[in-house]
C-alpha cells in the first residue's frame, strides 16, 4: 500500500514538473503584459510586430550591456531585455538576441568597436569615492551582410521606436526617397566649396536619413518619378521660372510638399524685420494655401537673454520673448500631432485659411494659445525690450492663431499653357503641409526642439504613407506642463490649498467630537 502511494506521489511530482517545463517553454512564445499607462507606451505596439514578424532571415542582436551599470542607468538592462524578449517573442524564432559584457576580456572589446559600440565614460559614486568607470549601453543589429547600431542608449524612453526604425532600415530593400530643397544663403552655398559642413539643415536630414533616402535638389531638372515628397523651407528670393515650373509639375505629377516658411524676415539682433519677397507666395496662392504677412506672438513663449549693465557690471538676463511661440498641446485626433508637444516657432507667420479651394480640405496642426497677438506692417516692431516685466497673459489676450495645417485635395498648375510633352495641368489628390516659420527645422534653432522633430518626421511618414511608424512615435511619455493661471487666480488656489485642508480638519473634528459626546451620553443612559 506504502509503495503504492509512494509510486502516485512520484507520478503527481512528475506531472507537476512536465507541466512547469510546458508552461516556461510556452511562456517564450505566449505571454500577456497588462499596461495601464496612457499611449500604451510599454507594450509592443503593432508596427514593432509587424517588423519582426516579416523578417525574411533570421537576424540577430547584440546587447553589449556592462553588468554593474551605475544607479542611474540600473534599469535600463532589464528594460532592454524584457523588451528584446517580446521582439523575439514574435519573431517565430528569426530573431534572436544575446547580453554581453566586454569587461576586461580583449576579445569582446575588439568586437564591439567592429560592431561600432564604444564604451562611454560615467562617473561612479561608490563606498564614498568617486570613479570613471567605462560602460557599454549599447545594441549591434547582424542581418545577412549588413550591420546596424545603437550605440548608445542614453535612456529607455523611445527605444522600441529606435529599435523598430533601425530593423525596419536593416531589412528594407530600398528605402523611400525624399527631396529636400532650400535657398537660404545662397551665395554662400555657391562660393564656399564646403557647404556640406555648413548646412543649416544638416541634422533635420540626419534625423529623416534614418528612415528615408535623401535627395538633394536646386530644382532646375525635373524632380525624379521614384521621389514622392519633398521638403521646401526657407526660401528667401524668387526662384527662377524654371525651378517654379519644375516645382509646380512635381506637385502636379501626385507630390506631396512639407513646405517651413515664414511671410517676415527678421534679424533679431538688430531688430529689425521686413517682407520676404519671392514668387513661391505666389505658387502656394494659386493653390489657395496663403501665409498673412505678419508675425504672430504668444504669452506661451521661449526666451530670449538679454545682457543689462546693473553698475559697473553686465549681467545676462532672460526674458520672455512672445515673438517664440510654444505650442503645448496638439490635437489627438490627427496623427500629425498625436502625441507631439512643446512645440516651438522661432518666429511665426498666420496661415490665412480664407483662400482655401474648393476640392480643397484643410485641417489645422498647430496653434497658438488663446493669449495671442501679431504685428503687422509697414513697421514690424521686434524689440523685447517692451516685454520685460510686464504680464504677457494680459498683453496678449487675442485668440488663437493658425501657425501648420494641412491641404488635402486636387490643385491646378500654376502655369496655364503646355510647356513640354510631360506638363499636367491638374492633379487629382496631392498634400501640402504648410508650417509658418523658415527656422522651424534649422540647426541652431528650431530643430533642437524634440517637439519639432517629431513634427517634421510626423509630416513626412504621413506623405510616405507610413502611419504606423506616427503611432509608434506618438507612444512616447507626453509631456504634461501645470496650466499656467493669471495672478488673481494663482493667489486664490494659493490660499485655497493653504486653508481648505485646516478647515476640513477642523469640520472632522467637530464632527468626531459631537459624535463622541453623543455616544457617552448614549451609554450613560443606558445604565442610569
Amino acid at each position: 500500500m506504502k509503495k503504492k502511494q509512494y509510486g502516485n506521489q512520484t507520478i503527481n511530482i512528475i506531472i507537476v514538473i512536465a507541466i512547469l517545463v510546458v508552461i516556461n517553454l510556452l511562456s517564450l512564445n505566449i505571454f500577456y503584459r497588462l499596461d495601464l499607462t496612457n499611449g500604451k507606451i510599454y507594450s509592443l505596439s503593432k508596427s514593432s510586430k509587424e517588423a519582426v514578424e516579416n523578417l525574411k532571415d533570421n537576424l540577430v542582436i547584440k546587447a553589449y550591456f556592462t553588468k554593474n551599470l551605475p544607479n542611474q542607468y540600473a534599469d535600463s538592462r532589464r528594460y532592454t531585455r524584457d523588451l528584446l524578449s517580446e521582439y523575439q517573442a514574435y519573431s517565430h524564432g528569426k530573431l534572436r538576441f544575446e547580453f554581453i559584457d566586454p569587461k576586461d576580456e580583449d576579445k569582446l572589446k575588439k568586437e564591439a568597436q567592429q560592431n561600432h559600440i564604444s564604451p562611454v565614460s560615467m562617473k561612479v559614486v561608490e563606498n564614498d569615492k568617486v570613479e570613471i568607470r567605462e560602460v557599454y549601453m549599447g545594441l549591434a543589429f547582424l542581418y545577412e551582410d549588413k550591420n546596424e547600431t545603437i550605440p548608445l542608449i542614453k535612456n529607455t524612453q523611445g527605444l522600441e521606436y529606435d529599435i523598430t526604425t533601425t530593423l525596419k532600415r536593416i531589412t528594407a530593400q530600398n528605402l523611400t526617397k525624399i527631396a529636400f530643397f532650400s535657398t537660404d544663403n545662397p551665395q554662400e552655398m555657391m562660393q564656399n566649396p564646403y557647404q556640406q559642413n555648413q548646412d543649416e539643415f544638416k541634422d533635420a536630414k540626419q534625423f529623416l536619413s534614418s528612415n528615408y533616402q535623401m535627395e538633394k535638389t536646386d530644382l532646375n531638372a525635373p524632380i525624379d518619378s521614384t521621389i514622392t515628397s519633398m521638403v521646401v523651407t526657407s526660401i528667401t528670393d524668387s526662384l527662377s521660372n524654371q525651378q517654379l515650373y519644375n516645382l509646380d509639375q512635381f506637385v502636379m505629377h501626385g507630390g506631396n510638399l512639407v513646405i517651413f516658411q515664414q511671410a517676415i524676415d527678421t534679424d533679431l539682433q538688430r531688430q529689425i524685420a521686413k517682407p520676404i519677397k519671392s514668387n513661391i507666395f505666389d505658387l502656394l496662392k494659386h493653390y489657395g494655401v496663403k501665409l498673412k504677412n505678419n508675425l504672430v506672438s504668444d504669452a506661451e513663449c521661449g526666451q530670449v537673454t538679454v545682457q543689462e549693465r546693473r553698475g559697473i557690471f553686465t549681467m545676462n538676463t532672460p526674458v520672455a520673448y512672445p515673438f517664440f511661440p510654444i505650442v503645448r498641446e496638439t490635437d489627438s485626433k490627427n496623427p500629425i500631432v498625436n502625441g507631439v508637444n512643446n512645440v516651438q516657432f522661432i518666429f511665426a507667420s498666420e496661415i490665412d485659411t480664407t483662400s482655401v479651394q474648393k476640392g480643397v480640405k484643410f485641417t489645422a496642426l498647430l496653434t497658438s494659445s488663446e493669449h495671442s497677438g501679431e504685428t503687422s506692417g509697414p513697421r514690424y516692431d521686434i524689440s523685447f525690450d517692451k516685454f520685460k516685466g510686464k504680464d504677457l497673459t494680459s498683453l496678449l489676450n487675442g485668440k488663437g492663431r493658425i501657425l501648420a495645417g494641412i491641404y488635402e485635395g486636387s490643385f491646378n498648375s500654376f502655369f496655364g499653357a503646355k510647356q513640354d510633352k510631360n506638363f499636367k495641368p491638374f492633379v487629382k489628390k496631392a498634400t501640402i503641409i504648410l508650417v509658418g516659420d523658415s527656422d522651424f527645422i534649422k540647426n541652431g534653432a528650431g530643430i533642437g526642439i524634440k517637439g519639432n522633430v517629431d513634427f517634421l518626421q510626423n509630416s513626412i511618414d504621413y506623405l510616405s504613407g507610413d502611419s504606423a511608424l506616427i503611432a509608434l512615435r506618438s507612444r512616447q511619455a507626453i509631456y504634461r506642463p501645470i496650466k499656467k493661471l493669471p495672478p488673481a487666480e494663482r493667489k486664490f488656489v494659493k490660499w485655497l490649498n493653504i486653508l481648505l485642508p485646516t478647515i476640513l480638519l477642523i469640520i472632522f473634528g467637530l464632527f468626531h467630537y459631537k459624535n463622541l459626546i453623543r455616544k457617552r451620553k448614549y451609554i450613560r443612559d443606558l445604565y442610569e
